[in-house]
């Protein structure tokens, strides 16, 4: 019997595990490995399947602004201890324009946290990235030290790493039941094995409701998201040198340089939240989505926008799109709480940015399991499960 099952091995979860790892023993952290055909998988999917995530200090809610900063300062350490190398500092850059106040509650945040930040005109977004067109009256905010972006694969793969050395245990399939029994909990995997523990925290992100993992709906927002890659080329890899990762405020969209990819190429993505986006709300609406090439209305809007943005992106001769997901709560913030006595907990809702916060919010998670105090500066009641 375990002390402690993380069901979930993304982005929180295993942060979650490497944490509670070094407070508790008996843990064990239960989450299948990337699957190598997703046309052929039967079980469940997870958005950390990239190479990019934005990862940086300033954001106008101040709570993501600590959570990230302090994840920031973790990521050294967690590189050497397990090897892995996932972080990249290409800095940050936020584009806004008249009339929103992004820019200015980003700008804020960031400096009351220390960060390394410049506010910029349009002028000087032009001068120093030459590769950006944006009118004359944006506003931009620029982050060096410390922002730019993280792998999302290899950053699983560190805490996992961590959290195996410490002595935690590696389940490689998926929850199908969750339920308590006395003395504690009960754990059915799709492989068959029923696993016990003393107490469980589900971290599987936009899969907890649809899967019925906990005993309450967390009435999450589930959508799907598309994301379109545009292959930058050889003769293309000058016109993007010194590209930081970027943030558009009018219409959400998140950018990222060129990254290599396991095929071998290097990609330039983005992505946008749309009104139009799929409504998962089911377990299979969830899988046929990870198994589809998304919107094909998206990716004609998403890669017009690009090119007007980056117009050396006129050039490519080749796109293409992938798929995640993303689950909403209604705080905003990630539910970290008991949703079940102190036997079933949760550490869901990244609302669309929950990579560069991740280390933290499991962090806070493994803390709350282990039954210690609170000692973090966003308040316990923002991230409490709504009740009624």
């Amino acid at each position: 019997m375990y002390r402690s099952i993380v069901i979930g091995r993304g982005l929180i979860g295993s942060a979650a595990a490497r944490h509670l790892s070094e407070l508790s023993d008996g843990i064990a952290l239960l989450g299948p490995d990337e699957p190598a055909d997703r046309a052929t998988h039967t079980g469940v999917f997870a958005s950390h399947y990239d190479e990019g995530r934005m990862t940086r200090v300033v954001d106008p809610d101040m709570a993501w602004a600590i959570t990230a900063r302090r994840s920031i300062d973790r990521y050294a350490d967690l590189e050497a201890r397990s090897g892995i190398g996932f972080f990249t500092e290409s800095g940050y850059l936020g584009i806004g324009g008249p009339g929103a106040d992004y820019i200015a509650r980003s700008e804020a945040a960031g400096r009351e946290l220390g960060a390394d930040i410049t506010r910029l005109d349009a002028a000087g977004i032009r001068s120093r990235f030459p590769f950006v067109t944006v009118p004359d009256d944006a506003d931009g905010l620029h982050e060096g030290h410390n922002a730019g972006h993280l792998s999302p694969r290899a950053m699983v793969r560190a805490q996992t790493a961590v959290a195996r050395l410490q002595g935690t245990e590696i389940v490689a399939d998926h929850a199908t039941a969750v339920r308590a029994v006395p003395g504690g909990v009960e754990v059915e995997t799709a492989g068959g094995q029923t696993l016990r523990a003393e107490r469980v925290l589900v971290a599987a992100g936009a899969f907890t409701d649809a899967c019925r993992l906990v005993p309450v709906d967390l009435k999450l927002r589930v959508f799907g998201r598309t994301v379109v890659l545009a292959r930058i080329d050889d003769d293309m890899a000058a016109d993007f040198r010194g590209m930081p990762t970027m943030g558009h405020a009018e219409t959400g969209a998140y950018i990222l340089p060129p990254i290599r990819y396991p095929d071998g190429n290097s990609y330039l993505k983005i992505g946008i939240g749309t009104t139009g986006d799929a409504n998962l709300r089911s377990l299979e609406d969830l899988t046929a989505w990870f198994k589809g090439p998304g919107s094909e209305a998206n990716r004609r809007d998403f890669q017009a926008f690009l090119t007007d943005l980056l117009p050396p992106l006129a050039r490519c001769r080749a796109w293409h799109t992938d798929t995640c997901a993303v689950a909403w709560t209604v705080t905003g913030l990630p539910y970290i709480d008991h949703v079940l006595d102190d036997r079933i907990a949760v550490a869901v809702g990244g609302n669309g940015k929950g990579a560069k916060s991740s280390d933290d919010w499991g962090w806070l998670a493994a803390r709350m399991m282990a039954g210690l105090v609170w000692d973090h500066p966003v308040a316990r009641e923002r991230l409490r499960v709504p009740r009624g």
